[in-house]
């Protein structure tokens, strides 16, 4: 073997870890949004409730690049009908939210501000999802058993 061998073979193997490298950056170097729902029972004691049910959401970016969340969507029924809920996010001019690396959106509803769960024909929600300045959107986990729960909840308060 000679000198110019054991230079190509060290240039092919620098060359496969730069690759492996760059893919790698290129895969974390994005953003990763994750939406998860809760619901909240309300509390009792004696005398009846205590607080109200609440219902959740909340938006996370686990990637390394920002994200601009535009709308926050409720879907209702089996029509598929959307209507746009009300935001509680200070935006940026266009009305955004900034989602840095880590960063949280907390959104709740509670029965007294929840009219958006239902449309106008009485139809109850379904689906919850954010939309981001690309237009992807990102549905929120286990959102229609925790609507349903929280609806039946929020009757009865």
């Amino acid at each position: 073997m000679q000198i110019s061998d054991l230079i190509s073979i060290l240039a092919l193997i620098v060359s496969l870890v730069s690759a492996g490298f760059s893919i790698s950056f290129g895969l974390r170097d994005r953003a990763a949004i994750r939406v998860t729902s809760k619901f909240f029972p309300a509390e009792q004691d004696q005398e009846g409730p205590i607080s109200a049910p609440l219902l959740v959401v909340e938006v996370a970016n686990f990637g390394r690049r920002d994200v601009y969340l535009e709308y926050v969507y409720i879907q209702h029924g089996r029509s598929g009908h959307l209507s746009m809920a009300e935001t509680t996010w200070e935006g940026d001019k266009y009305g955004r939210c900034r989602l840095g690396e880590g960063d949280k959106y907390t959104h709740t509803f509670d029965p007294d501000s929840d009219g958006i769960l239902k449309d106008q024909q009485g139809e109850e929600a379904t689906d919850i999802f954010f939309q981001d300045s690309l237009n992807r959107r990102y549905h929120a986990r286990e959102a229609e058993r925790n609507i349903k729960t929280y609806l039946e909840a929020a009757r009865d308060y």
